[in-house]
């Protein structure tokens, strides 16, 4: 028998955007360890683990003998791994998508998370009222009609897509506009199903706040 597979997530303190990661993980009930380091650390620790100096965070280990660096490359990895990619190559290609325009999301909220970072809360305010009404807002519409035809993004179950979407939903909701998703009576419920399964509730739960 296969001894089991080894992961190691580091990633920076809070959420981020490798929580898709974790979620990705729980999800397919896998054991990690999720070591959270601040810069400084991860600085020293890259030097000493021999990774180029402009390698960033997230970075995951498997078994010690294998490193994939960065949240797609890893996600993608984990999806591939355990089922979570569709059941055929156009689910694939509709997973691709979703993850297109996330990544295209994430992009265009790098205002407000220099704001937070710079605790310049007038300013992040700002910022996130126009990618809310510019960027967020058109997006979540189209995905609002698909979901009021369909249960998942693509095929007949959760793929990594269904996992991303409601992982970026949840934390804008939760680090910066607790109201906005009661525009979207279907995306709030599709996250709020998604957060009650019973392999994932303990995990939301134990969760820690965090500002971005």
């Amino acid at each position: 028998m296969a001894a089991p597979t080894k992961l190691e997530l580091i990633s920076l303190p809070g959420r981020g955007r490798a929580e898709t990661i974790r979620l990705l993980l729980v999800f397919t009930h896998r054991k990690f360890t999720d070591t959270r380091l601040t810069l400084a650390q991860w600085k020293a620790k890259r030097k000493m683990a021999g990774f180029n100096d402009d390698t960033k965070l997230p970075v995951m280990k498997i078994n010690e003998t294998r490193t994939i660096i960065g949240v797609i490359d890893i996600c993608r990895h984990i999806a591939l791994q355990y089922g979570l990619y569709g059941s055929s190559s156009v689910d694939q290609e509709k997973v691709d998508e979703v993850i297109q325009k996330l990544e295209e999301l994430n992009t265009a909220m790098n205002p407000i998370l220099r704001a937070t970072i710079t605790k310049n809360y007038d300013a992040r305010k700002e910022c996130w009222n126009v990618f809310k009404e510019e960027s967020l807002f058109p997006l979540l519409r189209k995905y609002e009609e698909l979901l009021g035809e369909q249960k998942f993004l693509t095929g007949n179950q959760y793929t990594w897509a269904d996992i991303a979407l409601v992982e970026f939903l949840t934390r804008c909701q939760q680090c910066y506009d607790s109201f906005y998703l009661a525009h979207f009576e279907k995306l709030r419920t599709f996250c709020q199903v998604f957060e009650s399964l019973p392999h994932i509730r303990p995990y939301i739960q134990g969760r820690s706040d965090s500002f971005f």
